[in-house]
């Protein structure tokens, strides 16, 4: 029997997160960013899933890198947490046409890919010039963070 990776500090703030995940995606909603994400300096777009098991619509503030040709690339890095952040759990049970992320406060579409093998690496090596700290949090966490390309339909 596999035991459940070891929580850290940063598993223990989650219930922090989930009170303020609503507040900070109503922010990207009405205004375009949030408090966070200024003062971060790092672009953040709503993603909107349908949880799993519960069929219910979930609203998931996350720092995205606008690619080249224009899709948007996120990772489940989660600030390093040991588990998979629920929100990837929910891509990967979804249909594509339940997937769709709010940014510049428009509601877009989009049709998911989590990337796999070279494609992920040479996307990794880009992501960590611009997001630094994605390597801290895939050490802490003990885990592959899982990488996501979100192309508008």
């Amino acid at each position: 029997m596999s035991r459940p990776p070891a929580r850290n500090a940063f598993d223990r703030l989650r219930i922090v997160r989930r009170l303020a995940r609503p507040i900070e995606a109503a922010q990207v909603r009405w205004f375009g960013a949030s408090l966070v994400s200024v003062a971060a300096r790092t672009p953040v777009l709503v993603l909107h899933t349908t949880g799993r098991r519960s069929g219910a619509e979930r609203s998931t503030p996350v720092a995205f890198h606008l690619d080249d040709d224009g899709s948007f690339l996120i990772v489940g890095g989660a600030g390093g947490q040991a588990r998979v952040p629920d929100w990837v759990a929910n891509v990967r049970a979804s249909d594509d046409a339940d997937v769709a992320v709010t940014v510049d406060r428009r509601r877009v579409a989009v049709r998911v890919e989590e990337l796999v093998g070279d494609e992920r690496r040479r996307t990794w090596a880009r992501l960590t010039s611009v997001w630094p700290r994605i390597d801290v949090y895939e050490h802490r966490a003990g885990r592959p963070v899982p990488v996501l390309r979100l192309t508008p339909r």
